[in-house]
C-alpha cells in the first residue's frame, strides 16, 4: 500500500478530516444519521486495539514522540469541544 501523506501538498494542512468520510467505520456510524453512544464506544475500542498492536513495534524514541503527539491531539480535541460548546451556547 502506497504511503498517504498526512498533509495537503498545496496548503500543508492536515488531511485527516478528508479521510474521515472515506472510513467504513464513519460511514457505518452515520448510516442512520445519528451517532449512538455504543458506536462511540466501539470506535474507542477499535482505536485502543490498534494502539495496543502498534505500541510494542515502536522504538523508545518513536514511542515518546507519538506519546507527546497523542497528548497534544487530546488537547486539540478538548479545545475544539469547548469551542463548539461555547459557539452553540451563543458565546461566539
Amino acid at each position: 500500500m502506497a504511503r498517504k501523506s498526512w498533509f495537503d501538498e498545496q496548503s500543508n494542512e492536515p488531511l485527516f478530516s478528508k479521510y474521515v468520510e472515506q472510513m467504513e467505520s464513519w460511514q457505518r456510524a452515520l448510516a442512520d444519521g445519528v451517532v449512538q453512544p455504543e458506536e462511540v464506544q466501539q470506535q474507542a475500542e477499535r482505536v485502543a486495539k490498534m494502539l495496543r498492536a502498534l505500541e510494542p513495534k515502536l522504538s523508545d524514541e518513536l514511542h515518546e514522540e507519538l506519546t507527546n503527539l497523542f497528548y497534544e491531539l487530546a488537547v486539540l480535541y478538548g479545545m475544539q469541544r469547548l469551542a463548539d460548546m461555547s459557539y452553540m451556547e451563543g458565546g461566539a
